[in-house]
């Protein structure tokens, strides 16, 4: 997006569509927070744990660093980082339009 940000989309549950059910992963429905560095990330897993608050990561998704635990309502929360290069990104904006495409036609014959 024009200002940095992310959006990120993911192709589950085989294909059936957008649609909430049993076997869909926990981890799909979701907030992220970023916050500035990795240090911040690491710090704030820490407090959580004190807190006694059980926390997954860091996870290092090649671009951006995480972590993932639950809010006292049941919803996934994940705050993270960002670790991109600059090469990283210009290589993903290159292939970003072609990749889409090719999904978009995969899922179009499969219907």
């Amino acid at each position: 997006m024009g200002d940095g940000s992310y959006i990120a989309f993911f192709d589950i549950c085989d294909g059936k569509g957008a649609t909430v059910s049993s076997d869909m992963p926990p981890w799909v429905h979701h907030f992220a927070f970023e916050a500035e560095s990795v240090a911040d990330v690491v710090q704030m897993k820490a407090r959580l744990e004190r807190a006694g608050v059980e926390v997954l990561g860091i996870t290092d998704h090649h671009f951006i660093n995480s972590i993932y635990f639950f809010d006292p309502n049941g919803l996934r929360l994940e705050i993270t980082a960002r670790t991109e290069t600059r090469e990283y990104m210009e290589k993903a904006k290159s292939e970003a339009h072609a990749a889409l495409a090719s999904w978009t036609e995969q899922k179009r014959s499969s219907m």
